[in-house]
């Protein structure tokens, strides 16, 4: 099945998915969506991030351990940053996390526009993945997100605040 979204379809079926399907992501799948990571902007073009993808069930376990949940999607993506490659703007505010959600964002995106399913997820303990995947040192883990094959439906997006309670034309 072949799924082309234009982008404000792929943002508007863009959910958090907890359950998935025990069904093997094509590795054409896989690359668009770390391509599209690749491809996002960030602060002077530093790029300060890279990836590790995670496939084997033993791994994947640890992984969900280390976030006290009981994550079993086909792949785990755990997006790192090295923080002293990234921009530093003149008052200090280092980009490094603005950086590397750019990135993220773009792999949830992707994947919905492929029909697979993301999950953000940032309650973690950070040492304890590094320790399982052998992250360097200098190395920051930022977030991570299970990617699969929905095995839930979910309705669209409700909760969101009105345009007019966000958006200011001019002045505050």
């Amino acid at each position: 099945m072949v799924f082309i979204l234009d982008v404000f379809e792929a943002i508007r079926r863009r959910r958090s998915i907890r359950k998935y399907q025990q069904k093997v992501v094509e590795k054409e799948k896989l690359l668009k969506v770390l391509e599209a990571a690749r491809l996002a902007p960030s602060a002077m073009n530093r790029q300060p991030y890279a990836f590790v993808v995670i496939k084997k069930k033993e791994t994947i376990e640890k992984i969900s351990s280390a976030c006290n949940q009981d994550w079993m999607a086909p792949i785990m993506i755990v997006v790192c940053v090295f923080p002293k490659e990234a921009w530093i703007r003149d008052d200090g505010e280092e980009y490094w996390k603005v950086d590397a959600s750019n990135a993220m964002n773009n792999i949830a995106l992707m994947a919905s526009a492929e029909g697979l399913g993301t999950c953000w997820i940032a309650a973690f303990n950070e040492e304890e993945i590094k320790n399982v995947l052998k992250i360097p040192p200098e190395a920051r883990v930022l977030a991570l997100t299970t990617l699969g094959y929905p095995a839930e439906k979910k309705g669209p997006i409700t909760n969101r605040k009105r345009i007019d309670a966000l958006v200011h034309y001019e002045t505050w």
